[in-house]
């Protein structure tokens, strides 16, 4: 029997580990720190795994259901129950938590920006907002902010943006995912996703609908997952560059991603997606706003040393209470944290890239899916070596975790079969 559907229940394993150490784990202080360890580790297993099973092929058909009506509505029952219980509890939140600078700035921020960009003032987005803090500059980069403007011109809470996020996310694991065709891992995996779920939707430690902006980042990390599933070169360029000018969290993946492409003599592709980036970095970015914010923005990482100094000041908890390895260095070894950031981010996700590269043309295994591993690693380098690590920031990994395991659980076994 082939290797691969142990594989299979190896990465249903670390998923469903990664889920929990993001989740209610973290209700429990005394199991923080095991939780920050073990979040990483499985994340790096989801990774390992990956370079084990069948190259992805990914079409997300439902071609098959068309065939079982009854599977088929059950998906469209299940996407509307979820949507309606998103929706309710979003509301909740909006009623609950009214949008104030003072409990999280971020949103106030983006409204504001995504006002002036409506307004028809688009060289004045990042010009100081004298409403904020006696005078804040912006610092998010336009894809992040810019699907704000939707509300803006409709004229409803910011937050419903993150919410119709979520539920287009989380329809497209219902409809991905194949529960039949891995009986023993499904049950495990659809659990793991309703925790995420829920966790979400009514639990105030995560911040991610009442405060954050997050919704948006993760649903671009998503339609860059699916993408690389597809090797669409135009999807998997614009999404890139979506990612790459709302959260560069996957900096460190660029490098061994294009050095790939080089080395298995993919030019055009290559050639073509950067030309797709591009032009959507002057569309984005340089033609509506100048060269001169995104100088400034540049700028940003190095700030992110008294910052940390800041908030280990004033908000220590955010340390003791989130992921990350940052609650191991304390505030005395900030800029060792910052330093190893930077270093780990752009070195493993190399390494790793290298050594799969080396394993499967110089030793012969079987190892595929590189590219998308090698992703997944950069994101679990990325934010447990991050100098401030708001919980929030995580879930960006696990829904990429999601819609990848959607895929590959979904595998027949006779598919698994090399």
């Amino acid at each position: 029997m082939s290797e691969r559907p142990k594989t299979k229940s190896l990465l249903t394993a670390a998923f469903v580990l990664e889920t929990i150490c993001v989740t209610y784990a973290l209700l429990f202080s005394s199991l923080t720190t095991m939780a920050a360890i073990l979040y990483f580790v499985s994340g790096l297993a989801i990774a390992a795994c990956l370079l084990f099973l069948p190259q992805a092929k990914q079409s997300f058909s439902i071609k098959e259901n068309a065939h079982h009506l009854s599977t088929l509505s059950f998906r469209i029952v299940a996407i509307v129950i979820m949507a309606v219980e998103m929706v309710h509890f979003c509301k909740k939140w909006i009623e609950d938590a009214p949008m104030d600078y003072h409990d999280s700035d971020m949103l106030p921020i983006m409204k504001i920006m995504a006002t002036r960009f409506v307004s028809g003032h688009p060289s004045k987005v990042y010009d100081i907002i004298p409403e904020i803090w006696n005078g804040i500059r912006p610092v998010y980069l336009p894809a992040m902010w810019m699907p704000f403007s939707v509300a803006i011109s409709g004229n409803f809470d910011l937050r419903w943006i993150t919410a119709i996020c979520l539920i287009i996310i989380f329809s497209i694991f219902i409809f991905a995912f194949h529960p039949s065709h891995q009986k023993n891992n499904a049950p495990f995996i659809l659990a793991s996703a309703f925790t995420l779920f829920w966790w979400l939707s009514v639990e105030q430690a995560n911040g991610v609908i009442p405060y954050t902006e997050e919704g948006v980042v993760i649903f671009y990390y998503v339609l860059l997952t699916l993408s690389l599933l597809n090797g669409n070169v135009w999807l998997i360029a614009i999404t890139i560059a979506l990612c790459a000018l709302s959260r560069y969290a996957f900096i460190g993946w660029l490098l061994p991603f294009g050095l790939l492409m080089i080395y298995e003599k993919k030019f055009a592709a290559l050639s073509k997606m950067v030309a797709i980036g591009f032009a959507c970095f002057i569309l984005l970015m340089i033609i509506p706003f100048g060269w001169m914010p995104f100088i400034k923005l540049l700028s940003l990482p190095g700030q992110y040393i008294d910052f940390a100094a800041r908030v280990w000041e004033d908000s220590p908890i955010v340390f003791s209470s989130s992921l990350g390895f940052a609650r191991f260095f304390g505030p005395t070894h900030i800029v060792l944290l910052h330093r190893l950031l930077i270093a780990c981010t752009f070195a493993i996700p190399l390494i790793f890239t290298i050594m799969a590269v080396w394993l499967r043309d110089k030793k012969h295994y079987r190892i595929n899916n590189i590219i998308l591993a090698s992703f997944k690693v950069s994101l679990v380098i990325f934010y447990t070596f991050i100098d401030v690590p708001y919980l929030y920031l995580f879930y960006t990994s696990s829904f990429v975790s999601l819609i990848i395991l959607a895929y590959f659980i979904s595998l027949r076994n006779e598919e698994l079969v090399p």
